[in-house]
């Protein structure tokens, strides 16, 4: 394996960090955690609130990833397997007193809701686009919210996704354009439009 500086680590792919990890390249590792920790930390909130049981969850995959690091799989989607791995986790400990509630049914607010909504605040139409805002999340299960902030937030597509939430990748496919549909029952098509385009600014 070719030699690399410190600084050129930056420039090299997910999968060529993830094969540098694999030979035991700590600093491979170390650039993994870095580019890929806040979207674990805030894909960790959206399955529960519980900030510490997050950052927990993350700190053991990420021991986990370097015991093992000889034995875990090439990981083509690299982002997809953390995420994967980190749900994996938190869903391990919903049995707890504190446990992880991802029940399908119930609403929660998305983790990009309050930069969306101060965006709306912002616009001359404030206080209906605000209560549009907060009738649209509320009509949402938890489930839908989920395959959107994975969609647009964090920019997977219905394969990546679908490894992650345990579906075949036509369910996500499916979720996607129930979740559409409901959207466009409720909101006009500019209103649908400035909401993804939000979403999407907020994963920049």
């Amino acid at each position: 394996m070719e030699h690399v500086t410190a600084a050129e680590y930056k420039n090299l792919t997910p999968q060529e960090l993830w094969q540098r990890f694999k030979a035991g390249d700590e600093l491979a590792f170390g650039e993994l955690a870095q580019v890929h920790y806040r979207s674990l930390y805030n894909y960790g909130l959206r399955l529960t609130t519980d900030s510490e049981r997050v950052w927990d969850a993350i700190q053991d995959l990420l021991l986990d990833l370097w015991d093992h690091r000889t034995t875990v799989g090439d990981a083509v989607f690299v982002k997809a397997y953390l995420l994967k791995s980190l749900r994996y986790k938190l869903l391990k400990t919903r049995s707890g007193p504190t446990a992880v509630d991802i029940d399908e049914s119930t609403p929660a607010q998305l983790p990009f809701a309050d930069s969306i909504e101060q965006q709306i605040i912002d616009s001359e139409s404030q206080t209906e686009q605000t209560r549009l805002l907060h009738q649209l999340m509320a009509s949402l299960s938890k489930r839908q919210q989920e395959v959107l902030y994975l969609r647009f937030y964090q920019n997977l597509d219905n394969h990546e996704i679908a490894q992650i939430m345990g579906l075949e990748r036509q369910s996500v496919a499916n979720l996607l354009h129930r979740t559409f549909k409901e959207l466009r029952s409720q909101w006009s098509s500019s209103l649908l439009l400035l909401l993804l385009e939000m979403i999407r600014s907020g994963a920049n």
